[in-house]
C-alpha cells in the first residue's frame, strides 16, 4: 500500500445514514403515482446515480416524467427529511478531526447531486473539513466506474494511488479500485448483505479506522 495522504468519503451510508430516507423519499413519490416501492426493489440501485436510477424507473412504471423532473420532486422530499433526520455514522466526527490534525486532505465524492451533498455536510456542520466536494453528476460515468473517484482526487492534486476511499456499497467499491486507489468498506444496514470482497479492508464503523497504519 502506498503511503497516503487523502481520505476520500462516499456520503450516502458512510457519513450519514441516508439510505433508509432515500428510500423513504422515493416511497412517498412513487405513492404519489399509485406505485408501491419496497426495499427489496431499491437494493439493486444502491450506490447508482440518482439520475440512472429515475432512468430506470421512468421506463419500467410510465411515469409522466423526465428524469431530471423526477430527480427534482424526490429530491424535494428527501432534502426535508435531511433536514430533519440527519444523523453522522459513529466515529465521524472524531476521524476528521484527526484527519486533520494529521494534514490528511479530504474529499467528499458522492453519487447524490450536489445540492444533496452540500445540504448533508452543511446539516452536520462539516464542510470545513473538505477541499472538494465531487457528485456524480459531474462525471460522464457513475460508479462502478472509477471518475468521481478520480476527479475527486485531481482536485486534490494527489495521485490516485495515495489515496484512500472509504465506502459502503459493492458498486463503490469497484469504483474505488478501478480508480486506483486504496479502500476501506464500512457497510451501513442497508449494504450490510452486499458483497465488500474486493476492499483492502472491511471495519464495522469509522472508529475502527487505524489513521496511523495508512500514513
Amino acid at each position: 500500500m502506498s503511503q497516503i495522504a487523502a481520505l476520500i468519503f462516499d456520503m450516502d451510508g458512510v457519513i450519514i445514514d441516508s439510505e433508509p430516507l432515500h428510500l423513504r423519499a422515493c416511497q412517498i413519490f412513487l405513492a404519489g403515482h399509485n406505485y408501491e416501492y419496497t426495499e427489496e426493489m431499491n437494493k439493486q440501485f444502491l450506490g447508482r446515480k440518482d439520475i440512472e436510477i429515475a432512468q430506470v424507473l421512468i421506463e419500467k412504471l410510465k411515469i409522466p416524467h423526465t428524469p431530471i423532473s423526477f430527480v427534482n420532486a424526490k429530491e424535494e422530499i428527501l432534502w426535508q427529511l435531511l433536514k430533519e433526520q440527519s444523523q453522522a455514522r459513529p466515529g465521524l466526527y472524531d476521524l476528521l478531526d484527526l484527519a486533520k490534525a494529521n494534514n490528511l486532505a479530504m474529499a467528499v465524492a458522492s453519487s447524490a447531486t450536489m445540492p444533496t451533498i452540500e445540504l448533508v455536510v452543511d446539516t452536520l456542520n462539516i464542510r470545513h473539513y473538505f477541499q472538494t466536494l465531487t457528485s456524480g453528476d459531474e462525471v460522464k460515468r457513475g460508479k462502478p466506474e472509477p471518475d468521481v473517484f478520480l476527479l475527486a482526487a485531481k482536485r486534490l492534486g494527489i495521485e490516485p494511488k495515495n489515496c484512500c476511499v472509504i465506502e459502503d456499497t459493492t458498486n463503490g467499491i469497484k469504483a474505488a479500485k478501478a480508480a486506483g486507489m486504496y479502500c476501506i468498506a464500512i457497510p451501513c444496514d442497508a449494504t450490510a448483505h452486499q458483497d465488500h470482497s474486493q476492499a483492502d479492508i472491511r471495519l464495522n464503523s469509522l472508529a475502527q479506522i487505524n489513521l496511523k497504519s495508512l500514513v
